[in-house]
């Protein structure tokens, strides 16, 4: 696995045979490369930060879905028949309270 003549790959100390961490810096040591546990644990914060933003994303839109107002039409169960109706609200211009314009009469 490790030989003799290894070296640490981060602090370049001499590693013994058989070490699986360095004792110098305490890294990881494999037989491929050196992996510092810190910069090892870096690669899932990308990934765990994706994974929120997509599960955020699927609440909010559900949560949309839902709610009366995402929907545009009424909730279930307050369905109105036509004849229960009532007749739909007018609004109308108050009244002026001026005197109306009255034009002099030419001869």
């Amino acid at each position: 696995m490790v030989s003799a003549t290894d070296r640490c790959r981060v602090c370049d100390e001499p590693l013994t045979p058989g070490a699986t961490f360095c004792p110098h810096c305490g890294a990881r040591v494999t037989t491929e490369r050196v992996v510092d546990d810190e910069r090892s644990g870096r690669v899932w914060l990308p990934v765990a930060a994706i994974v929120a933003v997509v599960a955020i994303v699927a609440v909010v839109a559900i949560a949309l879905a839902t709610t009366s107002g995402g929907g545009g039409g009424e909730a279930p169960g307050t369905s109105v028949s036509p004849a229960t109706q009532s007749p739909p609200v007018t609004t109308s211009r108050p009244p002026t309270t001026r005197p109306p314009v009255t034009t002099p009469r030419s001869s």
